[in-house]
């Protein structure tokens, strides 16, 4: 067993292990002791982290469109209420 760098936090991880244990990079050359195509090798060869940065990202899109409708709807209010005749 040797020690290697995790490619993204560079700590030294076994070169036994599906995935480094401080930032859960997963490690191509394994495919984790469970089948490439189960979903119980997908979370053991990822470590959940896929699963929860897509969640995360499908919700701050949700947010951000929400502001931009907020904006929209309140610089059309401001518009037609300074827009009108005096």
């Amino acid at each position: 067993m040797a020690l290697i760098p995790c490619p993204e936090c560079r700590k030294e991880v076994s070169d036994k292990a599906p995935s480094c244990p401080n930032c859960g990079c997963p490690f191509a050359a394994h495919g984790g002791g469970a089948s490439q195509g189960s979903a119980a090798g997908e979370i053991a060869r990822t470590g959940g982290k896929v699963a929860t940065t897509w969640l995360l990202a499908g919700q701050v899109h949700w947010v951000v469109r929400g502001l931009v409708a907020i904006v929209a709807i309140l610089g059309l209010f401001l518009f037609l209420a300074f827009s009108g005749p005096r």
